[in-house]
């Protein structure tokens, strides 16, 4: 087993309780103020609020490529604080997805170990390079 998927391994047996800790903080902040609501008033329930959550996801990486694009930040990594805004974007991506695969009973941990060990062994998303 190579070094990587040792790595990977360890962070996807932390992602379990990162999950339920990232849930259960969205709940306590009000993230999704209503979502239960429409869950069960909404024609496509629970499948409206997972698309809802997705979408404020892609807003995230949008914040986030915005920092990017933006000629005032700094982009050499000896540069990066915990606390700026892109730092701060990036834990959002990260929270929100946490959140998101607690919400659909995924085992983000499981699947990630399953996404490198296959990326390891030559898998290339539809066959492209890049």
């Amino acid at each position: 087993m190579s070094e990587t998927l040792r790595h990977i391994e360890a962070l996807a047996a932390l992602l379990p309780d990162a999950q339920r800790s990232a849930h259960a903080y969205a709940r306590k902040i009000d993230l999704f103020s209503g979502s239960g609501d429409v869950e069960a008033a909404h024609p496509s329930g629970r499948a409206y609020v997972a698309a809802t959550r997705m979408a404020l996801l892609q807003s995230e990486v949008s914040e986030a490529l915005q920092e990017i694009r933006s000629r005032d930040l700094d982009l050499d990594p000896a540069a990066r604080r915990p606390d700026d805004a892109l730092s701060l974007e990036l834990a959002d991506i990260l929270i929100r997805t946490l959140e998101l695969s607690e919400y659909l009973g995924v085992d983000l941990g499981a699947a990630l170990v399953a996404k490198t060990a296959d990326t390891l062994g030559g898998y290339r998303h539809g066959g492209v390079r890049f």
